[in-house]
């Protein structure tokens, strides 16, 4: 009878040909040399993840430190008689270093791939083999600032600058900053911008310098867009010692901005810089946006909050937040929080037509088209009347998007399509694929199956790929002949949490939806 032992932990990995490596792996390692045999050792980070989530009880052993690694650990207790406590020795650790290192290579990667949904991030890091982590949100990495002062202060001023960096770009849901140990990891191996490209898959790179001189510092700094190959921004700021913490603040923010227009969001989002003045409300309304297509109580309840926030410093009577608060109120009737329904309808349809009559934009159009087709007239002429005159004004992602909703159900399925290709050429990224989520149904509809495979097959390998689009790319190989193909992907959507109810939410057709799980039957169930 095998017995093992099992350190979790979670962060950045590299892979390396067959090998994992970096300080994720690293005290992974140390966890499960720590472990008692049968037992489970976990580090801070996956502790603080599961706490309160769990029925089982913890035994915190204290801050660890073997070679290099410092980690905090903890011992989950299946049974009470696990408890112990670790002798100071350290040499302990000697006698599972061996086992250890093939558990790593072993086990371990096992463990290590099938817990990316903890926030593991496979990053490859070969010469010859590319980074296989994708997103459909862009990869940053701030590569650590150069110090080019001969004081220690500069040193220090280069540090915070760094950490404060990757704080401040990670506020921003619509990109993947990557940690302050992947950062280290590049600059231990001076890696060019091209190789930082294709070690993390990195989209941009952020690189700068720090010098100071008496109490007078001077940070350049400059983002590269890997797919150009190409620095797309620079700057220069000076800045008094005392003043580091502004600094900080600043930088993050001038660098957000630019990424939020010109890289994520697209042109669309430099009337909204405008209307919202700054890059810290700017950020709040993206961030919301991400929660909107959620279409989830949880999202709903994150996006309230986010109104909240606008609410405390734009005041509760804002022309401004009369778009947002609309959006949330269909987003409270579409997931079911709405205890009034009368109410809430009264109060959206108040709220998009002041938002037409306050600022009468693009936005403005989009909601009221919205509206009309899904708590007003529900006539599709009307509707679609509003829908024009937002393209008239300059149609957007957002246009199509609502366009294309409305045209589809009004019995345009071609049309309707057409609008949503339009919208996803127009983003820089479709953040959380939901555009693709929202395409790959019509595609299946009209029967369409070689475009679903060659619009989901690129993705097949992202971290965050979405299980409706891998259950819509297994029925798609179902109907090409390869069952085999399409039963392991029906699988795999099923292990990532595809259900009926995630199923209508894209189709939006409770009969469709069944028709398209009875056609699934061959390969299987859904719960």
């Amino acid at each position: 009878m095998l017995e093992f032992r099992i350190g979790i932990n979670s962060g950045d990995v590299v892979k390396e040909k067959e090998n994992l490596l970096g300080d994720g792996v690293n005290i992974a390692a140390r966890l499960e040399a720590l472990a008692q045999t049968g037992g489970v050792t976990i580090s801070k980070v996956i502790y603080d993840f599961v706490k309160g989530k769990t029925a089982y009880e913890f035994y915190d052993l204290g801050l660890q430190k073997v070679k290099q690694n410092e980690f905090h650990a903890f011992d989950l207790l299946v049974e009470p008689s696990q408890k112990r406590r670790l002798k100071s020795n350290r040499n302990i650790f000697k006698l599972y270093l061996f086992t250890a290192f093939v558990a790593v290579l072993g086990l371990g990667a096992i463990l290590f791939l099938g817990i990316l949904d903890l926030g593991i991030k496979e990053q490859v890091s070969s010469d010859d083999q590319l980074a296989t982590v994708k997103s459909s949100s862009p990869i940053m990495l701030v590569y650590p600032f150069e110090n080019l002062s001969s004081s220690e202060e500069g040193g220090n001023f280069s540090d915070a600058i760094t950490a404060s960096m990757i704080s401040s770009l990670s506020r921003y849901k619509g990109i993947s900053v990557l940690s302050s140990s992947t950062s280290s990891d590049a600059k231990s191996r001076q890696l060019s911008d091209a190789s930082i490209k294709k070690f993390y898959n990195a989209n941009f790179v952020v690189r700068g310098s720090i010098q100071t001189i008496s109490n007078k510092s001077r940070i350049q700094m400059q983002l590269t867009d890997s797919s150009l190959n190409k620095v797309v921004w620079t700057d220069k700021i000076d800045f008094a010692a005392e003043d580091i913490f502004q600094i900080q603040d600043k930088i993050g923010d001038k660098i957000l901005a630019h990424l939020q227009i010109n890289a994520v969001a697209g042109s669309e989002a430099k009337s909204w810089a405008a209307k919202y003045g700054t890059t810290e409300r700017l950020t709040l309304f993206l961030n919301s946006r991400e929660e909107w297509f959620k279409f989830t109580p949880d999202a709903y309840e994150n996006h309230t909050n986010i109104v909240k926030s606008l609410e405390e410093q734009l005041g509760k009577e804002s022309p401004i937040l009369y778009n947002i608060k609309g959006w949330n109120l269909i987003l409270k009737i579409t997931v079911g929080k709405s205890t009034d329904l009368s109410k809430d309808i009264a109060e959206l349809v108040r709220l998009a037509d002041l938002d037409i009559s306050e600022n009468n934009d693009v936005t403005s159009y989009n909601l009221r088209a919205l509206v009309e087709f899904r708590i007003g007239s529900k006539d599709c002429k009307r509707s679609k009347q509003y829908a024009k005159k937002a393209a008239e004004l300059g149609a957007t992602a957002d246009t199509f998007i609502v366009s294309g909703s409305i045209w589809v159900e009004c019995g345009d399925l071609k049309e309707g399509t057409r609008f949503f290709e339009k919208a996803l050429r127009l983003q820089p990224n479709d953040s959380g694929w939901n555009l693709t989520k929202r395409l790959i149904p019509m595609y299946y509809l009209q029967e369409e199956y070689s475009k679903i495979v060659s619009l989901v097959e690129p993705h097949l390998d992202a971290i965050d790929v979405a299980p409706e689009m891998v259950v819509f790319y297994a029925f798609s190989k179902l109907q090409d002949g390869d069952k085999n193909l399409a039963k392991t992907m029906f699988d795999r959507a099923k292990t990532m949490g595809l259900s009926e109810e995630t199923l209508e939410r894209v189709i939006r057709d409770p009969s469709k939806t069944e028709e398209f799980i009875l056609k699934l039957s061959e390969l299987g169930t859904i719960d």
